[in-house]
């Protein structure tokens, strides 16, 4: 039942994030900042973690590729992923189809100590959330297959190099994002999984996000 909950929580904050970020005039990776970034784009993880209903499936390596495809007046900046792969996993996981992701400017709101809220950003350097879609996994766990699919899946938060003051970097999970659903295999995998850990970004190593 608390699950449920979360999850409904979830899906009333992300539809509401939508509304707001629909409304951004413009979104454009740049590196350096105020040069627009259309190339390449390779991040690298150490710590992934897919939490499932029975069981969690955790790596010790994982790394996607992509090129931006889309960016600019009335539009997010969407990256198409050519490769992304997992290895040092405690069991097998095969990556049938890579998918892409997507970045959406916000700005993070502290509105009590240690409490943080996102906003629409629409001009200057921003934050991004970033979503996925079409990317397949198949997890052979302790409780059978499990495939999980994304679905314009709000992963988690970029953080770019204004925040970081040095390399950007992709967290999973931060603000109730990284829950991707089950779409095949056995209903014991639960109704989706989450995802946790972080990545690091090598190219560009720096990286602004502008609205």
């Amino acid at each position: 039942m608390k699950r449920l909950k979360f999850l409904g929580l979830l899906a009333a904050a992300i539809a509401a994030f939508m509304a707001f970020a629909a409304g951004a005039s413009a979104t454009a990776l740049t590196s350096p900042t105020g040069t627009t970034y259309t190339s390449t784009l390779t991040a690298s993880s150490s710590n992934i973690a897919y939490d499932g209903a029975f069981t969690t499936i955790s790596c010790s390596g994982s790394h996607f590729e992509g090129k931006v495809e889309t960016h600019g007046a009335g539009v997010t900046a969407i990256g198409k992923l050519s490769t992304l792969s997992f290895s040092g996993c405690n069991f097998p996981m095969t990556v049938l189809k890579a998918g892409s992701l997507e970045i959406h400017p916000v700005k993070t709101v502290e509105f009590e100590p240690g409490k943080f809220r996102l906003e629409a950003c629409t001009s200057g350097e921003c934050t991004g959330t970033v979503t996925s879609t079409g990317t397949e996994l198949t997890m052979a766990t302790s409780v059978g297959s499990c495939i999980y699919t994304t679905i314009g899946t709000d992963t988690g938060l970029l953080t770019p190099t204004n925040d970081t003051g040095g390399t950007a970097r992709i967290d999973i999970g931060l603000h109730g994002g990284g829950v991707i659903p089950r779409t095949g295999g056995n209903f014991l995998c639960g109704s989706s999984s989450v995802l946790t850990g972080n990545y690091t970004f090598s190219i560009p190593d720096s990286l602004w996000i502008d609205s």
